[in-house]
């Protein structure tokens, strides 16, 4: 898939719902799983959307469909992160680190956690 597409926030769910399994998985997996009680239907319309927009792979296998991602968790996250701080924050981490501190949204803990972090990646 060339283009990752922003997903909304319940398809975004269902994906989580099936990273978060061992794919291939069937739609009643999902709704079992899914943070959310949603009904047959509901689920199955968010699986229909999934495979439209290419996040998904359905197998028709005897009278039961499994569902396999087209789309990595990483590859979504990594390319959402990217566009979330060029939306909010014209493209700065730094302006979005300060934000989130000038909110009181960092912890200390969180503070040692990206130093670690930076050194570790070696900048």
């Amino acid at each position: 898939m060339d283009e990752i597409k922003r997903l909304p926030d319940a398809e975004l769910e269902v994906m989580q719902t099936i990273w978060a399994l061992q794919p291939p998985v069937t739609a009643a997996e999902v709704q079992q799983n899914a943070p959310k009680e949603w009904k047959a239907t509901s689920v199955l319309t968010f699986l229909a959307r999934l495979c439209e927009k290419g996040f998904l792979r359905c197998e028709k296998q005897g009278r039961q469909n499994y569902y396999t991602p087209l789309v990595r968790e990483e590859a979504y996250l990594q390319r959402e992160s990217r566009s979330f701080v060029q939306r909010l924050c014209g493209g700065s981490v730094k302006n979005l680190v300060a934000s989130l501190s000038d909110a009181g949204a960092l912890t200390e803990r969180d503070i040692d956690e990206l130093r670690a972090f930076l050194d570790a990646q070696g900048r």
